[in-house]
């Protein structure tokens, strides 16, 4: 998992998938393979090298619901497109203070909804599609959504 989320924001720095590769295989030659140094290495990798980050920005996921877009939109930019807090600051518009008070609020809320999503033994990942699948895809058919067995029905057969 470590891997595709610092594959993913190599992604977001760079706007290239060859660079982002390159910028993952030198970071975890230097950091390994353990989450925390990599992602450091990562963002460090990321910014030696020329080339126009992502501007659209990522949506806050359902499961980060508590932290209020205002603080979302300063934790996206600095937690996953690897902006820095002076970048942060002027493409918001607010003041260092501000964003630096925005990103510990926010931090502090998405902490605290992936240790309650911990407690509760909710298994799925705070971004959807983070596994690369379709999520309606793998529901039950359901079109009433009552979750009731309901008859199967065969060409031919009687109802």
């Amino acid at each position: 998992m470590s891997i595709r989320a610092a594959y993913g924001l190599a992604l977001r720095m760079t706007g290239s998938s060859a660079t982002a590769e390159d910028v993952v295989a030198r970071a975890a030659r230097v950091a390994g393979l353990e989450p925390v140094p990599l992602m450091r290495a990562v963002r460090t990798e990321a910014r030696q090298v020329p080339g126009e980050p992502e501007r659209a920005g990522v949506p806050r996921p359902g499961a980060f619901r508590d932290v209020t877009l205002e603080d979302w939109d300063v934790v996206e930019r600095i937690a996953l497109r690897g902006m820095t807090i002076t970048e942060a600051a002027a493409d918001t518009g607010l003041s260092r203070a501000e964003v630096i008070a925005r990103l510990q609020r926010g931090m502090r809320t998405a902490g605290a909804c992936v240790e309650s999503r911990k407690e509760t033994g909710n298994a799925e990942p705070a971004f959807a599609g983070s596994r690369g699948d379709d999520r309606p895809a793998r529901r039950l058919d359901d079109a009433s959504r009552h979750r009731q067995t309901e008859p199967a029905s065969f060409p031919g057969l009687p109802a």
